[in-house]
C-alpha cells in the first residue's frame, strides 16, 4: 500500500477521492446554510429556511425595518426590526428567510467590532506560513535523483 507501485494511480485516487468529497460538502452545505443570493434568487424554494450570515453590512435604517447587504455577489435584502446600529455597521446576523418580499426574520444579530475588518491581515499571514511550511516539507522530502543510490552499482 505505501510502496511507490501504482504511484500515479493512487495519487489520482487520492486526488479524485478529495475533489469528491468538496463537492459533496459544497452540496451539503447549501442545503444547511444556503447563500443569501441563492435565496433571493429562488425565494420560494427557499421560504422559512434558517440563516447565519457571518457578516453584513447596513445599507439603510428605516422606522420598522433596515436593508442589509451580505455575500458575494453583493445581496441587499429588507430585515424587519429595529436596526442594532447605523448605516455601515457591519453585524452578525441569524435569522429566518420569508419569500414574501422576501424578508428576514430577525433571531439573533449583534454589531461586529471595527477590528474585524483586519481579518484580511490574518487570512494572509495564514497563507504565508502555510507557503512556508510547504517550502520546508519541499526543501527536505522532494525526490532527489542524484542523491539516490542503487543497489549494486558502484559508488563513485
Amino acid at each position: 500500500m505505501f510502496s511507490n507501485r501504482f504511484f500515479r494511480w493512487k495519487l489520482g485516487a487520492a486526488l479524485a477521492t478529495i475533489a469528491v468529497m468538496g463537492v459533496y460538502a459544497s452540496h451539503r452545505g447549501d442545503g444547511i446554510n444556503p447563500g443569501l443570493w441563492r435565496c433571493v434568487a429562488q425565494p420560494h424554494h427557499w421560504n422559512e429556511a434558517h440563516l447565519w450570515l457571518p457578516s453584513a453590512r447596513i445599507v439603510s435604517v428605516r422606522e420598522s425595518w433596515y436593508e442589509i447587504a451580505s455575500g458575494d455577489p453583493e445581496v441587499t435584502i429588507r430585515v424587519d426590526g429595529a436596526a442594532p446600529g447605523k448605516p455601515g455597521d457591519r453585524i452578525s446576523w441569524t435569522g429566518t428567510f420569508r419569500s414574501d418580499g422576501p424578508r428576514l426574520l430577525t433571531e439573533q444579530v449583534r454589531v461586529l467590532p471595527p477590528h474585524t475588518r483586519l481579518r484580511w491581515l490574518v487570512e494572509a499571514i495564514s497563507v504565508a506560513v502555510l507557503l512556508a511550511v510547504l517550502a520546508n516539507l519541499g526543501r527536505h522530502f522532494l525526490f532527489r535523483p542524484k542523491v539516490l543510490q542503487v543497489e549494486g552499482a558502484p559508488r563513485g
